[in-house]
């Protein structure tokens, strides 16, 4: 993981790496059980936690030993020592929710949070716990911010009151210690459009957030203002994936115009690149970073 991710960066010159595999690491790590493909990420065939009472048997994994969380956190020291010095070692953890999905499963999680409000915060509550001490390994290995991963909570999966009443609390927590714990940065990360709950993602305390293609940064940056910071939001399912490289400079240099006068911006995709995205388009991306800011 740690040779991929160096290559990568030093093929097409971005500012940092991200150690991380799939969004199921501390679900498989509690005791879920998942399939891995030849050639694609792993995903979650049978969630751990079938019995809501059961809440209470499940233990924190320890990260220096339980699932693959050991070899993430090797891959984050591999990388922090190789390349860290001119680098950002950017590791990635799941939030609470998506956390709370791969030990419950997604089904199971989206029912539970509407008849069982109560077990739902304490599996949450858990979930930061997990989360907190798998973060902290990866900042002790050399990560200098954690990114978290949260995309049940777009709007386009849960309500924006059910995020804001619900979730945040548990996101503002983590936030808290991950930073007590070491991490200099925090970044959030919700799919899709976010505009009914950007003030919400504000309140969570992190430093950085994720903005997804159909994001509007002008009406973005009106809403955020100066109090965090973006990233995004090229189409990685559009000219990244299937244009050019002149196709991906254009419409970088539209993100770029769009943000002018703000100093908030961290040009990139707006969610996970396609496997098979043309390399040539990542470096266009690159690129464009350098010459449109």
């Amino acid at each position: 993981m740690a040779k991929a991710l160096i290559a990568a960066y030093r093929e097409f010159g971005y500012d940092g790496v991200h150690p991380g595999v799939d969004v199921s690491v501390e679900g498989e790590a509690v005791g879920s059980k998942l399939r891995q493909p030849e050639d694609a990420t792993a995903f979650l065939i049978d969630p751990v936690l079938k019995n809501p009472g059961d809440l209470d048997t499940l233990k924190v994994p320890d990260p220096r030993k339980d699932g693959r969380m050991p070899v993430i956190v090797e891959a984050t020291k591999i990388c922090s020592e190789e390349i860290g010095g001119e680098a950002f070692i950017s590791a990635w953890v799941m939030g609470p929710l998506n956390c709370a999905s791969q030990i419950r499963g997604v089904e199971q999680l989206m029912l539970d949070m509407a008849d069982r409000p109560e077990f739902v915060n304490r599996l949450l509550r858990f979930c930061v716990e997990v989360v907190t001490e798998y973060g902290s390994a990866l900042t002790d290995a050399g990560a200098t911010m954690v990114n978290m991963g949260e995309a049940l909570c777009s709007p386009a999966f849960i309500s924006p009151k059910m995020y804001r009443e619900v979730i945040v609390p548990h996101q503002q927590q983590l936030v808290k210690n991950l930073m007590k714990r070491g991490a200099e940065y925090t970044l959030l990360h919700i799919c899709g459009d976010i505009h009914p709950i950007l003030e919400d993602v504000v309140r969570t305390g992190a430093k950085l957030i994720d903005i997804d293609w159909p994001i509007d940064i002008k009406r973005m940056i009106r809403t955020i203002d100066r109090r965090i910071a973006a990233r995004g939001n090229l189409n990685p399912a559009g000219n990244l994936l299937l244009g050019t490289p002149e196709d991906v400079m254009n419409e970088a240099e539209k993100v770029i115009k769009d943000a002018q006068g703000w100093e908030g911006l961290i040009l990139g995709s707006g969610c996970d690149v396609a496997r098979d995205t043309p390399p040539d388009n990542l470096k266009a991306m690159v690129k464009a970073s350098m010459r449109f800011s």
